[in-house]
């Protein structure tokens, strides 16, 4: 039962990932096909929700932006790789969190990177948000994925 729950979401987690790539994608091939232009503000409008999507904070494929900047892209992509190795490195029963510390470790310097800029210390890059924000998406994962399949082989 575990194993078809994480399964399920690592797969549903697969999906919004590739939403990220799509977006740009279907801007692209919306230059020569009216469809495409607006499946493309349809993708974009639904991760509008979750990201400030700033050109200046983002990566660009095909040629336009990704559907995410690059802090919450990075954000992703270390949830989707510690998703994928969480099964080698604890076992989907044990519904234990790790300690806080781990995770407060983890945040810290992406909460260093955001605050410096915030204030106007200096400004950042994508290289570093993109890191920071692996780290954090990264660790994150071995807090949130036990509460959810705990939480959904109860249901």
């Amino acid at each position: 039962m575990l194993k078809k729950l994480y399964v399920l979401i690592l797969i549903s987690f697969i999906i919004f990932y590739v939403g990220i790539f799509l977006a740009p994608y279907t801007a692209y091939l919306g230059e020569g096909l009216e469809v495409f232009r607006w499946v493309s503000f349809y993708i974009y409008a639904i991760y509008s929700t979750i990201c400030h999507q700033l050109p200046q904070r983002s990566y660009f494929i095909f040629g336009h932006k990704m559907a995410v900047c690059a802090r919450c892209f990075g954000i992703y992509t270390g949830v989707l790789i510690g998703m994928f190795i969480y099964p080698f490195i604890k076992k989907l029963n044990d519904f234990k969190t790790p300690s806080k510390w781990y995770l407060i470790i983890a945040l810290t310097p992406m909460a260093i990177d955001g605050t410096t800029q915030l204030i106007g210390l200096r400004e950042s890059f994508n290289e570093l948000r993109f890191i920071t924000g692996f780290i954090a998406g990264f660790v994150g994962v071995f807090y949130i994925l036990p509460v959810f399949l705990k939480i959904l082989s109860k249901s």
